[in-house]
């Protein structure tokens, strides 16, 4: 299996874990997620998937350095900050979103 595949069948395997919990209303916790796949992986038949699943449950668990280099080296923006420190999600585009020139409307 390459990097890829690799990466597909983790984003997938977590994808479902998410999936499950929320279609059970539940809160979407790093704890939660990690008791998912660990349940994921006590009924997994697949030998490749139950590797794989344990491989997640070791990286989430260990809150690796690794992990988290994979998931925002693969196109996923690191977040900046909390939005509890923030308390603002709205990010300008252009500049500090204050005009240039207060009198030009345009």
């Amino acid at each position: 299996m390459n990097c890829s595949d690799a990466d597909r069948l983790i984003d997938q395997l977590i994808g479902e874990a998410v999936l499950s919990l929320l279609r059970e209303r539940g809160p979407v916790t790093t704890e939660g997620l990690i008791q998912r796949l660990r349940n994921m992986k006590a009924h997994e038949k697949d030998p490749q998937r139950r590797e794989t699943l344990a491989r997640v449950i070791a990286e989430i668990g260990s809150n690796d350095l690794a992990f988290t280099r994979r998931r925002t080296a693969h196109g996923r923006p690191k977040r900046e900050g909390s939005l509890r420190e923030s308390r603002d999600n709205v990010v300008p585009l252009f500049g500090n979103g204050k005009p240039s020139d207060p009198k030009k409307i345009h």
